[in-house]
């Protein structure tokens, strides 16, 4: 299949589902292992079951500066599963625009979900009659005002996907709007076309070294398509575009499974590519740390790895030092140390902007971290002193092209210097949805000649950004024409592969000192491989020394109930003791010496003291068939387990440990509540609900639910005065 005959994603999708109409296309895993699956032809008929829907509804289209034509938007609120991707083609069949968000807990605030929907004037919400159940119209703008249509209605009328017309689609129509902000007050919607996004996945097939699953044979039992397997959450730019339409795009199929899953048992990952024979998979950097530290020799001996054929790592830094452990624990498994795929991407470039010729070994260069701070590459023998290893990103992606430019001269720098990441190609957005000059100043960057046909920056209008580049605010060097990333200039913290801008954090911290009238700077600071939260907070001088714990716990709860992550550090300083520029703006780059230097003075410090990649915490031998005659010990062992988990690996003190205490009280952030279930699960050997986890139960109510479960006590016998309180919690399936 040629890429000129398939110039829309709907229009591509619709040739597989008449030509393989039985080919599997996408399977949900859930928690149970459990499946779901459709078909291509499945697919294409629920789809366009969902555009049908939404032609019943009028919304408004607009034609953007750029010239580019969007259709009315609908928000996209689901969990993780088949019936997102069902609504996300039925949206673009539709000729509408498809906004994909987060998927909130259930009777919480949709902070992102509100700001993205008054920024691009969305005209409904689309999602499930179970999610649908549980919005609060009382807590979010958008639930309240939008109309809410469940796709999986049963009242659908029947539609012959073979006689349904594409029409209104080009190359220049919005594809979807990929929100990349956590930011509740400054959200920004790149703007994807479809020929962005077809360009994109054809990129992402030339990358990987892929061949389209032709159409001119049927999948069969014995030769099926290309399998990837995915846990990244679907309103990421990687997920959705990687997890999700490269597969399909190639003709393949995607298994699925939500990254809840993932953390609580990262070994389900591993498992679910083994299971499928899966040939092609990815995640953030964190996600391999995660398998090397939690999987043990008999779980990894389980394995079959060895039909794996590309694993790919990005949307955060990549360290060498992960990817090599994770396949050296993995080895056992067959895994291959030749199908990495390092790569640098970013939703303002639809996903991938650099990557390699194929999978490969990882290639990296060792230079001076000195130098590195002064924008020079200075490369020294491996294991030297004071060295930084970076990782090969590759070269720019088809039909991309990536400059090194120095930021402030805006000229093009020699190999081996630091300078700005620049990109221009078929794959660049136009622009962000409603953007405002400045952010738009980004996308139309142009190299001015000099002298030397070197060139300085000039800005250009949207409509005349033929050349034009977009300034990533990413760091990098060029070393024989591969890309080295090396840091940011735009000042994003990434944990875990998501991004957090820190106004928006500070904002949240502002609002717990506020009576203080401090600044706060958040930043984000390494330790090993890996990013971590850091927050310096002023306080007044005569701030009680037993008042300032107190301080750092509200400050926790506040970012954890906000932004779901947990800060590793907070460091309470005197007033005016903050860095700032001679106009006032806080210096978050020299603040980042208060993890770096513990020296440094500080009024309180608090830092998280807990091991996650501890040993495995196993539960005290239990009696060989526990009855209900055994449940006060179990029950008692399952308490202690609780606590010496929150104490070891959650990072509280022994001292805060309260049984009839909430859980969300001791800051956990979303990541270590499901890492709490999982571990729960392996050590006793039941299965958990992360509602538990999200509805916030105490270590006493938790305990006496699994101990119930463990000697077959029914709830009611098992309740605890406490529960009391917390009608959300249910026993555990």
């Amino acid at each position: 299949m040629a890429m000129n005959d398939q110039a829309t994603f709907p229009a591509m999708l619709h040739r597989r589902a008449v030509a393989h109409p039985n080919r599997p296309a996408v399977t949900f895993l859930d928690d149970r292992g459990v499946s779901a699956e459709l078909t291509y032809g499945q697919l294409w008929d629920r789809a366009v079951r969902v555009a049908w829907k939404l032609t019943q509804l009028s919304g408004e289209r607009q034609t953007l500066p750029s010239g580019v034509s969007a259709g009315p938007r609908a928000m996209l609120l689901f969990p993780a599963g088949i019936d997102f991707v069902t609504a996300f083609v039925g949206t673009q069949i539709a000729g509408w625009v498809p906004v994909p968000t987060s998927y909130p807990k259930p009777h919480r605030a949709h902070p992102r979900l509100d700001a993205s929907s008054v920024n691009c004037a969305a005209t409904v919400v689309l999602t499930d009659s179970q999610s649908l159940a549980g919005l609060d119209r009382s807590k979010s703008t958008a639930v309240a005002k939008l109309p809410c249509i469940a796709i999986d209605s049963r009242e659908d009328r029947a539609v012959d996907y073979r006689g349904f017309e594409l029409t209104g689609l080009t190359p220049e129509t919005v594809a979807l709007l990929q929100y990349t902000s956590g930011s509740t007050s400054e959200p920004k919607g790149v703007v994807i076309t479809h020929q962005n996004l077809m360009t994109n996945l054809e990129a992402i097939r030339r990358g990987f070294g892929f061949e389209f699953q032709e159409d001119s044979h049927e999948a069969s039992h014995q030769e099926e398509p290309l399998v990837g397997v995915f846990w990244l959450p679907h309103y990421h730019d990687m997920g959705l575009i990687g997890g999700i339409l490269a597969p399909l795009y190639i003709g393949g199929r995607t298994v699925l499974l939500s990254p809840q899953s993932f953390i609580r048992q990262p070994l389900r990952w591993l498992e679910t590519v083994s299971r499928y024979r899966a040939m092609v998979t990815g995640a953030p950097n964190f996600a391999f740390d995660l398998c090397a530290d939690r999987l043990t020799p008999t779980e990894i001996a389980a394995l079959d790895l060895s039909p794996l054929r590309l694993l790919f790592c990005g949307a955060e830094p990549i360290s060498a030092t992960s990817l090599n452990r994770f396949a050296q624990r993995l080895a056992g498994a067959g895994l291959s140390d030749d199908i990495f795929y390092p790569c640098y991407g970013l939703a303002e470039s639809t996903l991938l902007a650099a990557g390699g010729d194929g999978p490969g070994r990882l290639q990296t260069i060792e230079i001076d971290r000195a130098a590195l701070g002064q924008g020079r590459v200075r490369v020294v023998p491996e294991g030297s002193p004071k060295s930084a290893t970076l990782v090969n990103c590759g070269r720019a992606a088809w039909q991309s092209e990536l400059v090194i430019v120095d930021p402030v001269s805006g000229e093009e720098v020699p190999q081996r210097t630091v300078g700005e990441i620049w990109i221009r190609g078929e794959t660049v957005s136009k622009g962000y949805w409603q953007a405002d000059p400045a952010d738009m100043e980004r996308f139309n960057a142009e190299l001015v000649r000099t002298r030397r046909g070197i060139v300085s920056l000039i800005g250009r209008s949207v409509s005349q950004r033929t050349g034009g580049f977009y300034r990533t605010g990413d760091l990098g060097f060029f070393d024989g024409g591969d890309l080295y990333v090396t840091g940011r200039i735009k000042e994003v913290i990434i944990v875990r592969g998501r991004n957090y801008f820190p106004r928006d954090i500070e904002a949240t911290v502002a609002s717990v000192v506020q009576g203080s009238a401090g600044r706060v700077a958040a930043v984000g600071f390494r330790v090993d491989s890996s990013e971590w939260l850091g927050i310096v907070a002023e306080v007044p001088r005569h701030t009680a020394p037993e008042d300032l714990p107190g301080i750092v716990r509200r400050i926790r709860a506040a970012v954890i109930e906000e932004h779901e992550i947990d800060p590793r550090e907070v460091v309470l300083v005197r007033m005016s003791s903050i860095p700032v520029t001679s106009s006032g703006k806080t210096q978050r780059v020299r603040c980042v010496r208060w993890f770096e230097e513990p020296a440094e003075p500080s009024v309180h410090r608090w830092k998280r003291h807990g091991d996650v990649a501890a040993v495995p915490l196993e539960l005290p031998s239990l009696p060989g068939r526990p009855e209900p005659a055994d449940f006060d010990s179990v029950n008692v062992a399952v308490r202690d387990w609780i606590v010496r988990w929150l104490t070891q690996r959650g990072g509280v003190e022994p001292d805060q440990i309260d049984l009839q205490q909430r859980f969300d009280a001791y800051g956990l952030d979303s990541l270590m509540a499901i890492r709490l279930i999982g571990d729960l699960e392996d050590a006793c050997g039941v299965e958990l609900t992360p509602m538990i986890a999200w509805e916030h139960p105490t270590i006493a109510a938790t305990a006496s639910l699994i101990a119930g479960q463990i000697c077959k006590v029914s709830p009611e016998e098992s309740w605890v005065p406490d529960q009391a309180t917390n009608p959300a919690v249910v026993y555990p399936r």
